[in-house]
């Protein structure tokens, strides 16, 4: 069983790794939240049976058999950095990519990181974040019903209901079937702990991608692949034709299928995969951004580059401000003499006014960066045209156009850092003039 040891950055942590397979063609296979990699089995089988691939699966850290983390600071952007270790010491130029659920939003993560390494990428049943990325209220309930339930029959009911649609289980067959496979994962697997389990979990309710960044990825020089089925209870399908619209790839929906793409309709996905896998061109690939795009990126480059939205970031940056103040104020006062009613009195001023400064400086500049990034976007001409009937994400994009920023991502005129900018001021200035 082969483990790669990642570096300190990395936290030392141990992955445990499977290869499939000894061909030139490379494919890594990253799996979701709290799975093994071993799930991938549908697809490393079947391209074992091809002479010319090579597959790579793996445990994520805090599963199966890769190293634990004490800690609950597990990121998607961490997890990325954990797969380009693995490239790396697989010593493979270049591969495709393919990620399901919390597994895609890791390929999403490592396609910004490190986009001349990939060939492809495809994304099965995935989202980018954000408030679309929240969960359905029944797979809420399946999820947290399998970390309270400890009867194996009714575990395994559970992981079918969440994971599977109506139709399939609905087939006596197909429902022994799947039912036969999770027992037998169930007991062969490699008991979860509570540090992995919920650090995982985590990462996914942190994970965001901004407009912005989907666009870098939609820029870059390799094709996409989005995959969805129609009864998916853990992942809403509106979060895949979000990331068709914007990314600009095809996107095939599979009727009746829930959220185990890659088990419940085995053949079509791998069948799927090989011809998306043939149609990349290997001899004439680039690793370098299309010239036709790098009007484009460079206007991305310019936008506010932070992962959240401009007021919270600004709001945090007030609050660590205030944090920062009364540590000062009683680290520089703790050995003076004087009246408890002034050093209540000093140390709310000493909070709000290093807080106004800290937060003036991230609004201030998110405004710079705005209006920066506004006048060269206007200046190129890249905006598209808006739209009300695009689907609910605010912007016209084809499968074919590529060239042009969609409104909404990163370039609106920043009234919120300004709204936010005259609020702080005006704070500032009372600190100032109260008695």
């Amino acid at each position: 069983m082969p483990y790669v040891t990642l570096p300190s950055s990395n936290q030392n942590i141990k992955l445990h790794y499977e290869v499939h397979g000894s061909g030139d063609i490379k494919v890594l296979f990253i799996m979701g939240l709290r799975t093994e990699g071993r799930a991938w089995k549908y697809q490393t089988d079947f391209f074992l049976e091809k002479s010319s691939y090579q597959c790579v699966s793996y445990d994520n850290r805090g599963c199966g058999r890769s190293s634990i983390p004490s800690t609950l600071e597990y990121t998607t952007v961490q997890m990325a950095k954990d797969a380009l270790e693995l490239i790396d010491h697989l010593r493979w130029p270049q591969c495709h990519v393919v990620g399901v659920s919390m597994g895609g939003m890791i390929a999403l993560e490592l396609a910004l990181l490190a986009h001349r390494r990939i060939l492809s990428l495809t994304l099965m049943a995935t989202h980018a974040g954000g408030l679309i990325g929240q969960a359905p209220f029944l797979g809420i309930r399946g999820i947290f019903r399998s970390l309270i339930l400890r009867d194996e029959e009714q575990l395994v009911n559970n992981a079918l209901s969440i994971l599977y649609g109506p139709k399939t289980l609905s087939d006596p067959d197909k429902r022994q079937y799947f039912f036969n496979y999770h027992r037998e994962r169930y007991r062969t697997r490699v008991p979860l702990k509570l540090a992995g389990m919920f650090g995982q979990m985590f990462a996914v309710q942190r994970h965001y991608i901004s407009y912005a960044d989907l666009l870098k990825i939609r820029y870059s020089n390799f094709p996409c692949l989005i995959m969805v089925g129609t009864e998916d209870r853990l992942v809403r399908k509106t979060n895949s034709y979000m990331l068709q619209k914007t990314l600009g790839c095809r996107l095939i929906r599979l009727e009746h299928a829930g959220h185990d793409l890659g088990g419940e309709f085995a053949e079509q996905v791998n069948q799927e995969l090989l011809t998306f896998f043939e149609s990349v061109d290997l001899k004439n690939q680039s690793s370098d951004i299309p010239v036709e795009y790098t009007t484009e990126i460079q206007a991305l480059e310019l936008c506010c580059q932070h992962r959240t939205h401009c007021f919270i970031y600004n709001l945090i940056g007030f609050f660590k401000g205030s944090l920062l103040g009364s540590i000062l104020y009683y680290a520089l006062t703790s050995g003076l003499i004087r009246n408890e009613l002034m050093s209540i009195h000093l140390c709310a001023r000493c909070m709000v006014l290093i807080g106004c400064i800290r937060g003036l400086r991230r609004s201030i500049g998110c405004i710079y960066n705005a209006i920066r990034a506004r006048k060269f976007v206007k200046k190129q001409k890249l905006f598209l045209a808006q739209t009300t009937n695009n689907d609910g994400i605010g912007f016209s994009l084809t499968n074919r156009q590529k060239n042009g920023i969609p409104h909404g991502c990163g370039f609106e005129f920043p009234i919120l850092p300004l709204i936010f900018t005259v609020c702080l001021s005006s704070l500032a200035y009372w600190t100032r003039q109260h008695n």
